[in-house]
């Protein structure tokens, strides 16, 4: 019986050679590898450490710094008529005396009244079927502020504030929306009395009492409420 072998195969050499270098090179990666995640290790550690100690020296800081947006009321109609109406007032601790009404009856009429400083604001003024959100009276005054944040207006709102309110000596109306626009419920006489303001003029006007006012009647507190304010109105309507 003949028996035959197989002359070996000529590219087996080659091929351990290529396996061979394909496991080097496995290996290096490895290796590689293993190096390169001790150094992510290391640096996510030196991170962290960092991190806590901003956190506990109290510089990694971050969220509102206004009272209203910490309390999460700063969309709140009420609140906002009801810092409008303490900046009205001449008498507020916010040291502007006449000059934050002054430069927003300005918006309004070209002559505003004299004696502004006996002028007193008042919140939720109803009168029949109306109710202003915010009153200013004074010699010769009586604005009427229809404030909207994002509440849509009652049906007739604003023809019947001005129905209610048009007859007093020195009546003016000012309706107040983050956008400015116009009252859709305001038609008439009513359509023509309304100006439109927006809450960035009010923020506007503060910024400059802020920057002008001498502030030597304000306390320390009611300059830094005004202040703070400020802050919520930047932050929401700018």
């Amino acid at each position: 019986m003949t028996i035959f072998v197989s002359a070996p195969d000529a590219d087996e050499p080659r091929v351990a050679g290529l396996d061979a270098e394909s496991r080097a090179i496995v290996a290096r990666e490895q290796e590689n590898h293993v190096a390169q995640v001790a150094v992510w290790d290391a640096k996510l550690a030196e991170i962290r450490a960092e991190r806590e100690a901003l956190l506990r020296d109290g510089h990694w800081i971050g969220g509102p710094d206004d009272l209203l947006s910490i309390l999460g009321q700063s969309r709140q109609e009420l609140y906002h008529a009801t810092l409008l109406a303490w900046l009205l007032d001449p008498q507020g601790r916010h040291g502007f005396g006449a000059g934050f009404l002054e430069a927003l009856l300005r918006r309004c009429t070209a002559d505003p009244p004299a004696e502004l400083d006996r002028a007193r604001p008042a919140l939720e003024v109803s009168r029949g079927d109306a109710r202003a959100d915010v009153v200013v009276a004074g010699p010769g005054l009586y604005l009427v502020i229809a404030n909207k944040v994002d509440a849509r207006e009652q049906p007739q709102q604003c023809d019947r504030l001005y129905e209610s309110f048009c007859r007093d000596p020195g009546a003016l109306f000012i309706f107040l929306s983050p956008s400015g626009r116009a009252p859709v419920t305001a038609t008439g006489g009513a359509r023509e009395a309304f100006k439109p303001m927006s809450y960035a003029d009010i923020a506007a006007m503060l910024r400059d009492a802020l920057a002008s006012a001498p502030g030597k009647d304000a306390t320390a507190h009611g300059r830094e409420a005004a202040s703070n304010y400020l802050a919520t109105l930047e932050r929401e309507f700018q």
